[in-house]
């Protein structure tokens, strides 16, 4: 919920303050001067209403189950990893420029990646209306976004980024997994 009134905060303050998108958004050549704290400030940043209603919906349907199973810090972790994640797959791919990248997308696909992983045969409406297992979604948006991203079907969408927000939630969650089995490695009884 704390992510969400951020956003909302930063919504209002970036139509009022003069400069706010341009300092606090994620520019790739602004970001390889030295502005690092945008690779985090970006993703509280939105383009526009439904920006902010879309990817506000996303983390209103996944987000609270997600962080139910790992908790509050590791849920925390997952978004601003998979957000950092999207921001330097985007830079890496499509090089240093000028133009802005703003909004959790990213994040928020690793938050359904997380999602899938955890209840895979949950099932999840995609659109226009196709039922289909939570671990199999997770793996068509990643085709749809490789694939809008390679033939640039989507001007003025980060396809990059979201793919980045997948491949860093799944990364996320498998390190996660491979802890949690090597601390059962070592546990043991006294006699």
């Amino acid at each position: 919920m704390s992510v969400i009134i951020i956003c909302i905060v930063a919504f209002i303050l970036q139509f009022t303050i003069d400069g706010f998108i341009e300092l606090f958004a994620l520019t790739p050549a602004l970001f390889m001067e030295g502005y690092f704290w945008q690779l985090v400030t970006y993703m509280f940043l939105h383009g526009s209403t439904m920006h902010i209603f879309i990817n506000m919906f996303v983390l209103l349907i996944f987000g609270p189950i997600v962080e139910h199973q790992l908790g509050w810090k590791k849920y925390l972790a997952l978004f601003l990893v998979s957000g950092i994640g999207s921001a330097l797959l985007h830079i890496l791919l499509t090089g240093e420029s000028h133009v802005l990248m703003l909004g959790f997308s990213g994040a928020g696909f690793g938050i359904l990646t997380a999602y899938g992983l955890l209840f895979p045969k949950s099932i999840i409406i995609m659109f226009p209306g196709i039922p289909m297992p939570a671990i199999l979604a997770v793996f068509v948006f990643a085709a749809i976004e490789f694939v809008f991203g390679v033939a640039g079907l989507e001007p003025g969408i980060a396809n990059f980024g979201h793919l980045g927000g997948i491949i860093t939630g799944l990364f996320f969650m498998l390190l996660l997994k491979r802890k949690k089995k090597r601390k059962r490695d070592f546990e043991f009884i006294w006699e």
